[in-house]
């Protein structure tokens, strides 16, 4: 049985193998996972970081090109990582490069449209933080300990400055393969009106999938996301929350 790439790529502050890493348990063993750690972050710690979208996109596309030009592949990007794979659809496109088969995003609308808040890169360390606490899905221990302020507060501001400097170049470019997206009608980041808004980015089909929970709902229903990607990439597999 030949075998397809999964590229999965974090969220602001994230680190791609500790979101990532467990989907090995539930994906099908024709789909091989290859969490995408973003410098300066996870195992790439030490490294400085992208200055910018584009920087981090051609840094990604480098580290996956001996793959993808042998064997057909997906994209998995959350929030932050849904703007970072369209892109890297679009660098791979103009690179030559193969495309990949699908796009499986979750947690942000579409980069034509914007969030009317300000923006959080802006705020103060105490506003910032407010706003990380509210939002969700950081342990508390985080906001409580100085050590890890220290550590990840740089990693998390850097991340919504790069995110939120971000802006779409021209019209939206559809790319050739399916556009599956998930969500949770109680994420405070995304709606349905403006997630269907998606569908322009594919020139083949689009679905999305609800589920129950917040901004971070994928950790709590990755074992079913898992189950879809392995029905859409290999046929098989199924889940009863889904809705295409």
């Amino acid at each position: 049985m030949s075998m397809i790439d999964l590229f999965c790529i974090p969220y602001a502050g994230g680190s791609a193998h500790a979101i990532y890493g467990k989907w090995v348990e539930k994906l099908d063993p024709g789909i091989k996972l290859h969490p995408l750690e973003l410098a300066g972050h996870g195992r790439r710690m030490g490294e400085p970081f992208h200055a910018n979208v584009a920087e981090a996109v051609q840094d990604l596309l480098d580290k996956m090109r001996p793959s993808i030009v042998q064997r057909p592949y997906a994209v998995y990007g959350h929030s932050m990582g849904t703007g970072l794979a369209y892109e890297l659809t679009v660098a791979a496109r103009a690179s030559g490069l193969p495309e990949p088969a699908a796009l499986f995003l979750s947690g942000r609308i579409p980069p034509h449209l914007k969030y009317n808040e300000e923006p959080m890169h802006k705020l103060s360390d105490a506003e910032f933080l407010e706003k990380i606490r509210k939002i969700g899905g950081t342990p508390a221990q985080f906001f409580e300990s100085k050590d890890l302020l220290k550590l990840f507060l740089p990693i998390l501001r850097h991340d919504y400055r790069m995110i939120e400097q971000y802006r779409l170049s021209g019209k939206p470019q559809p790319v050739d393969g399916d556009i599956v997206f998930f969500l949770s009608h109680e994420d405070q980041y995304v709606n349905l009106p403006d997630i269907l808004e998606w569908k322009q980015y594919s020139k083949r089909s689009f679905e999305y999938h609800p589920f129950q929970g917040g901004h971070f709902f994928i950790h709590e229903v990755w074992d079913q996301i898992c189950m879809l990607v392995n029905r859409k990439l290999l046929g098989h597999g199924s889940t009863n929350d889904s809705r295409g």
